[in-house]
């Protein structure tokens, strides 16, 4: 699986003149905090990533590609050294729906591999089967908002206007993402659905747990 960091990894390795030294100062830290960043053992932040960018001299376009998408605050979460991530309540809603608390986390998880260093990842149970067998009620579901999803694969839609203490959202495939809407559907709901948007936004999912 690739990393958020292997782009740096591969822009050091064809460019001898940029050196871990130098990214270090470029980003404001110590060239330890490189090390431990590159081995899976710090995060990058967004800002740091953009910093990676102008030093290393490739396009912008490879924060996309690595997961990269700049926060919203809605979805920001609290700082995270002690290597946990949040568990938000949800609920069931209408027609696939389901209703996320971003209020306060109602339990903290240890960090999975995959995820590692990703600030804003957030998890929730599945409180039904809307998209069984994929995932079941009593599932936990693990979500990354500044990454975005990907056309083929799994993905979290949250309302970007919804209520902190009831954030719509839909757990589902992502069939085709366009400037203008979502084109969706769920294992437990029949047909395909368009989502517009200006009103939703596609987060990254993990695999289940």
């Amino acid at each position: 699986m690739q990393r958020e960091v292997d782009w740096i990894i591969e822009a050091l390795e064809r460019n001898p003149a940029k050196t871990q030294t130098g990214l270090a100062e470029a980003l404001g830290i110590d060239k330890s905090g490189v090390s431990r960043m590159l081995k899976g053992r710090r995060r990058l932040k967004f800002d740091e990533a953009q910093r990676a960018v102008e030093y290393l001299g490739v396009s912008p376009a490879v924060l996309e590609r690595a997961g990269f998408e700049e926060p919203e605050e809605p979805f920001q979460s609290e700082p995270r050294d002690d290597g946990t991530a949040s568990l938000f309540a949800s609920a069931s809603g209408e027609n696939g729906l389901w209703l996320l608390d971003m209020q306060r986390p109602i339990e903290r998880r240890p960090q999975a591999p995959d995820f590692i260093g990703a600030d804003m990842t957030f998890g929730f149970y599945a409180p039904d089967d809307a998209m069984a067998p994929r995932f079941h009620t009593g599932e936990v579901v693990w979500a990354n908002p500044a990454r975005p999803a990907a056309a083929g694969h799994d993905a979290l839609l949250l309302a970007k206007d919804g209520p902190a203490g009831a954030t719509p959202a839909c757990l589902c495939v992502l069939e085709e993402k366009t400037a203008t809407h979502f084109r969706i559907s769920q294992y437990g709901v029949e047909g395909k659905r368009e989502m517009p948007t200006e009103k939703w936004r596609a987060a990254h999912v993990y695999g289940r747990e």
